[in-house]
């Protein structure tokens, strides 16, 4: 394994998250050193690189599992000095180390991970939401109001001037902004009702007002956006990065639930970087799986407003429905009810 995986991720937002899903992903999975070997999606084999995983795999299975769980805790450990990840994703990891603690008997049978080394997690993991001071605990709303405006600012200003730039098309570089947003302090923020539309209103015309590169005029089609989008990534490890950061490759809950648009452009990146799919074909073949009914329905051509409008939409949607899902799993059930 070189380092070109690295090269790929720098400064791309969102990518700590993705890798904490990563990790909560493999925590379910039966045969870890198998699967490692033959990993196919970027983020499991940038987890496998960050973690020292893929360096000692051909050693002696205990070893090897124990050696890469102490990389794995001391990459965690670094992310409490980095704050690169978002309350929403560490809400999520926390409860997925809760779900693996709960079925431990079969993990520990299936010789996964240990219960001791599960226990550790779960307290590294709870660590890292205090030390990040944004999960799992109420805010004043004045000082949450603030939060959000520093956090939008934050995340607009890395859209408009990345340092490095990742050489990503603009719509993905769109639709990551959104979804960076969503999952922070605003995304919680807009999520228990003061800010829902007012969060949403802010961030899209940030985005129309001074964009890192001038928008388009009139409507474009949806189909040739995404088929642009997609092909002017630098290379495969790129689509398929850009896949797995919009939710390709991961499991059960954590899986759901991607918007159709965000899933269309997921889908495209996916179809070209692994079956080599023509761009067109793969966006045409993309729409068509994910266009629903109602409020899923996608419009074959959109402005630029309308478009940026249906992207933020989308990633408050997700982030909104994720943290409902927590709050529901956390909250014990009504007396009398089942």
């Amino acid at each position: 394994m070189t380092d070109h995986l690295d090269i790929v991720a720098r400064g791309v937002p969102m990518v700590d998250d993705r890798l904490l899903l990563e990790l909560a992903n493999e925590l379910h999975t039966a045969d870890d050193l198998s699967r490692a070997a033959s990993r196919e999606g970027f983020f499991a084999r940038l987890l496998g690189h960050v973690t020292g995983r893929e360096r000692i795999r051909e050693r002696n299975m205990r070893d090897s599992v124990n050696s890469a769980q102490k990389h794995t805790f001391a990459w965690l450990t670094s992310l409490t000095e980095r704050l690169t990840v978002t309350d929403l994703v560490v809400a999520e990891v926390i409860e997925e180390v809760g779900a693996v603690k709960r079925q431990q008997a079969a993990l520990v049978a299936q010789g996964e991970w240990s219960a001791e080394r599960i226990d550790e997690l779960g307290e590294l993991v709870g660590r890292l939401a205090r030390d990040t001071g944004r999960v799992l605990h109420g805010h004043d709303r004045r000082l949450a109001a603030v939060e959000t405006q520093l956090a939008i600012d934050a995340s607009v200003r890395r859209w408009r001037w990345p340092r490095p730039d990742p050489g990503l098309s603009w719509l993905v570089r769109a639709v990551l902004l959104a979804r960076e947003v969503a999952a922070g302090p605003a995304g919680e923020f807009a999520f228990t009702g003061d800010g829902r539309v007012r969060v949403r209103d802010d961030l899209v015309e940030r985005m129309l007002q001074n964009p890192p590169a001038p928008w388009y005029d009139g409507s474009k089609s949806l189909a040739g956006l995404l088929t642009a989008s997609v092909t002017a990534l630098p290379g495969d490890d790129h689509r398929r990065m850009v896949a797995e950061l919009l939710g390709a490759g991961l499991a059960g809950e954590l899986a759901e639930p991607v918007r159709p648009l965000t899933r269309a452009l997921a889908d495209t990146a996916h179809r070209v970087a692994t079956a080599h799919t023509d761009p067109g074909e793969a966006a045409g073949v993309a729409l068509r799986n994910a266009s629903g009914n109602g409020g899923g329905y996608l419009w074959t051509s959109l402005s630029v407003e309308r478009l940026l409008r249906r992207v933020v939409d989308e990633q408050f949607e997700e982030a909104a429905a994720r943290r409902a899902r927590l709050r529901d799993r956390r909250e014990p059930p009504e007396p009398g009810r089942d």
